[in-house]
């Protein structure tokens, strides 16, 4: 019989400790610990993580429309296996970035001024498609939108990739609803609070990005 690999369990109990004093100590701050976001500034782009279908998109369409960047760019959610199936059954349904590229633009923002990247199927590759968008068009700033409590890690990984010469400014949703002040009191958002909690762990220990 095949022993368990001790890396692996080294640190699933690693991780589990970490999460256990996090809780602890941290206990009904670590909803609203995992929100940082930078203050405002003008930028070349405005970039929306994946993740939501509409919250990450209606936010950037504001900052668009308050003057805070003249593009935005969209990133691709990895499709489910539904959404396969019906591909390599050659049924045409609507990708939900089409859905989201639709939208901003009946909403005012020229066609022009949207573009798509390739599909990403982790934040670490979402800084990856970044730096390279960024290099390909000479941009120096640009503001990351997603979720409350995914800034944190978002701007680490983003900054990690990015470097210093290149700025990143990390903005949370404002059509994120999530209680990050009770975070246990919603099951999405006590999920999605342990989930984030556990990413960080993994990203300082050096096993995830």
């Amino acid at each position: 019989m095949a022993l368990p690999k001790r890396p692996l369990l080294r640190f699933t109990a690693a991780a589990a400790l970490l999460l256990l004093l996090v809780t602890a100590f941290v206990g009904p701050r670590l909803g609203s610990w995992l929100v940082r976001e930078d203050p405002l500034a003008r930028a070349d782009a405005i970039y929306v993580l994946s993740g939501s279908r509409f919250e990450r998109p209606l936010e950037a369409l504001d900052l668009y429309q308050a003057g805070w960047a003249p593009k935005i760019v969209l990133t691709q959610q990895d499709v489910d296996w539904g959404e396969q199936w019906l591909n390599e059954h050659k049924i045409p349904v609507p990708s939900e970035l089409q859905i989201q590229m639709e939208l901003l633009v009946r909403m005012g923002v020229p066609a022009t001024d949207l573009e798509a990247l390739d599909r990403q199927t982790s934040t670490a590759d979402e800084a990856d498609a970044l730096l390279i968008t960024m290099r390909k068009h000479g941009w120096s700033t640009v503001i990351v939108v997603t979720s409350k409590q995914h800034t944190r890690r978002a701007g680490l990984s983003m900054r990690r990739v990015i470097g210093t010469d290149r700025k990143v400014i990390v903005r949370a949703s404002r059509y994120d609803r999530s209680d990050v002040d009770r975070w246990w009191a919603s099951r999405s958002t006590l999920r999605f609070t342990l989930f984030e909690t556990q990413r960080l762990m993994a990203y300082w220990i050096g096993v995830a990005d």
